[in-house]
């Protein structure tokens, strides 16, 4: 978890349930969720506390986000259950280039978006990078604050282990761009990126392993030991990560709900539920 949440969300808790936020959700819900656009809720050191705050939580919904890797309680109280998640992540290493250590059909992908003259530069234009994000999210029919995401972003980046890239195409139009951040456990995330839409088939993807490259690279000679897909769920996005040849790190969901809103729910967020 990165500090820049927490500038941004300064009404979030930080407890025993780690870094998470009590919001109202449509229909009067209450709900205790994760911050927004994070990973997960922190380092939580004690599971038997995490337990009880899921338990005492006032609220109708809770919806928290173990880090990956971190085993999720046990014998957990009513109404509350475990939604197994993932993330994919790949070793990162100074002495040795990543790009390397990619599947084949990977680095022919980025030697044709060099040789089609695509080019890497840092990002300062904040509105920019929430239309690339907003842009791969509109696509999904997924909606989001793009108020908030500014701002969160404007934290982010004055972080120093946080950086904004776009990738331009030989004509200088932009095509992908993202942010990688880190959460002071030696890894670089993945944490927001888009694509705008090309004319030509191929481009955006190829802009966005360009992207990718770069990120590693960078990240490599900065220190960092880990490079964090970001644990998307989203089937497409999760399918073009593991092409990267990263291997899946288990994550765990805890959720709380009250049986009366079970079927509402179901309806409207089935990423709540075990499949």
């Amino acid at each position: 978890m990165n500090a820049a949440w927490d500038r941004t969300f300064p009404d979030c808790t930080n407890g025993a349930a780690g870094r998470s936020k009590a919001t109202k959700l449509k229909w009067g819900l209450s709900a205790l969720a994760t911050l927004p656009w994070a990973q997960d809720i922190g380092p939580t050191a004690d599971p038997t506390a995490l337990k009880a705050a899921l338990n005492n939580a006032k609220q109708t919904l809770v919806v928290l986000d173990l880090p990956a890797g971190m085993a999720p309680p046990s014998d957990l109280p009513p109404n509350s259950w475990t939604v197994a998640r993932h993330t994919r992540q790949s070793a990162l290493s100074a002495e040795n280039d990543p790009i390397e250590a990619w599947p084949s059909t990977r680095r022919k992908q980025y030697r044709r978006a060099e040789r089609e003259g695509m080019t890497v530069h840092p990002c300062s234009d904040l509105t920019l990078m929430v239309e690339l994000h907003q842009a791969a999210r509109i696509r999904k029919g997924l909606t989001s604050d793009e108020q908030a995401l500014k701002r969160l972003l404007k934290e982010l980046l004055r972080e120093t282990d946080t950086h904004a890239w776009t990738v331009q195409d030989a004509q200088g139009e932009v095509l992908a761009g993202g942010v990688f951040h880190g959460a002071n456990d030696g890894r670089c995330i993945y944490g927001f990126g888009g694509q705008f839409r090309s004319e030509r088939p191929g481009d955006s993807s190829r802009a966005t392993v360009l992207l990718i490259a770069h990120a590693m690279r960078h990240a490599a000679q900065m220190g960092a030991h880990t490079f964090d897909f970001g644990g998307s769920m989203d089937q497409g996005v999760d399918r073009f990560y593991a092409e990267f040849g990263a291997p899946i790190k288990t994550k765990h969901r805890l959720v709380r709900m009250s049986p009366i809103w079970r079927p509402l729910f179901r309806w409207r967020r089935p990423d709540l539920f075990a499949t």
